[in-house]
């Protein structure tokens, strides 16, 4: 059976829990024990800048057993942390400085705030960008096609299909099928107005407001919360006056109902 990408489930940023240090070495050792199976040879490739490939995850040993696979294709690969938003413009200097022409992003989608890192990301040219997500096809994919993005592929993909996907994006042909390009666009072009509005409201949160929301919706208390949390009351208050204004919520119960509806976008993962 053909070795596969690893699943980027459970994060795919620093911000939210990481995986223990031998699941990673899991993924990580899946990936090197896979690199020889390439149907792809090296030689194809043309000159230095064309191998160039910056890759985008917060896993930073996953991140570096997938630059060494594929480095070993053929590829010069750049291995960069997941980007702050307030540090955007010293990221994207230093994303100009690898010379990439092609990026890789692997992330999940499974929140709003994710979501809007990777739509900013692949909006930012003359890199083409290609993403391998968790999150199955739907308005999720759509969103990030539809901000710039190359092409969208599932962590499913084999390590000798990613070769193929990044050379096809490198030459500016997308790797996603028409057919699926095609349903995602349009999933995302289906969502109701006032449902796309929500989303982009929950995009403003950070992932700890997003995630005390969340803990509101079940219920939890904000005292709870920050018992938990191991931090002041006070700052959980704040943290959910914080994103009471963002969404422009007039009580947190309102906050509560908004976090539902956006559920039909971004459905919790089960364990």
């Amino acid at each position: 059976m053909p070795t596969r990408v690893s699943s980027a489930s459970g994060a795919c940023r620093s911000r939210s829990p990481r995986r223990s240090g031998r699941a990673a070495s899991s993924t990580a050792t899946r990936w090197t024990s896979s690199v020889g199976r390439s149907i792809v040879s090296s030689s194809t490739f043309g000159d230095a800048t064309a191998r160039r490939v910056v890759l985008v995850s917060d896993r930073r040993l996953v991140g570096q057993a997938i630059a060494a696979a594929l480095k070993a294709q053929g590829f010069l690969p750049a291995v960069l942390e997941w980007p702050e938003r307030r540090r955007m413009m010293v990221y994207r200097r230093q994303l100009d400085l690898t010379g990439a022409r092609v990026g890789l992003v692997m992330c999940d989608l499974r929140t709003p705030d994710l979501l809007r890192d990777v739509e900013l990301l692949v909006s930012w040219r003359p890199v083409r960008w290609l993403v391998l997500t968790d999150s199955p096809v739907g308005a999720r994919w759509g969103t990030v096609l539809s901000a710039g993005a190359v092409g969208v592929l599932p962590t499913s993909t084999t390590t000798a299909g990613l070769n193929v996907a990044l050379r096809e994006t490198l030459a500016g042909r997308s790797p996603t099928p028409d057919s699926v390009r095609t349903r995602a666009v349009r999933a995302w072009e289906n969502v109701a107005d006032e449902q796309r509005d929500l989303i982009r409201r929950m995009e403003l949160l950070t992932h700890r407001e997003y995630e005390v929301l969340g803990f509101l919706y079940d219920g939890i208390g904000v005292k709870a919360i920050a018992e938990a949390s191991g931090v002041a009351e006070a700052t959980v208050r704040s943290q959910v006056k914080s994103l009471r204004r963002k969404l422009g919520a007039e009580s947190q119960l309102a906050a509560v109902a908004m976090y539902r509806r956006s559920l039909d976008v971004f459905p919790r993962s089960r364990s």
